[in-house]
């Protein structure tokens, strides 16, 4: 008889014992009923989905939704969910990275100084730097 190789049975001072396979814990088993002589279809209880709250932008005919990240800019949030936002310097100067904000703008905190100066006009209309746009610190229902 071969004895099988395990993660303990490699550590220098252990025997390779085959240990038994845990035993599933009842509280995390799925319910069954029983039904005329047969078992039914193992039915679980529904899962309840979380709605993460989103700001939804438009940037070159491209609509990205990035969810909330409290105190983080739109740019480091949307970049860390793997959103392609175009950007360039990150200080709010060159402002390649301008979106139009479609939804979700109760989730940010209010203009910057530097998104003032640069949109101008714009930031009535909706629009907002990317990477001076934060997220509020507390969430907000």
């Amino acid at each position: 008889m071969r004895k099988q190789l395990t993660v303990g049975s490699l550590i220098a001072g252990r025997s390779p014992v085959q240990t038994p396979a845990p035993t599933p814990v009842p509280g995390n088993m799925p319910e069954t009923t029983r039904r005329a002589g047969s078992f039914s279809r193992l039915q679980t209880k529904p899962q309840t989905t979380i709605k993460r709250k989103q700001v939804t932008v438009k940037q070159h005919d491209q609509t990205i939704s990035v969810e909330q990240a409290p105190c983080q800019t739109l740019l480091q949030a949307a970049l860390a969910q793997g959103q392609p936002l175009s950007y360039k310097c990150r200080q709010g100067y060159c402002g390649k990275c301008r979106v139009l904000v479609v939804s979700g703008t109760s989730l940010l905190d209010a203009p910057t100084k530097q998104e003032s100066e640069k949109l101008d006009q714009k930031l009535a209309s909706g629009y907002r730097l990317a990477c001076q746009s934060t997220f509020r610190s507390t969430i907000l229902d």
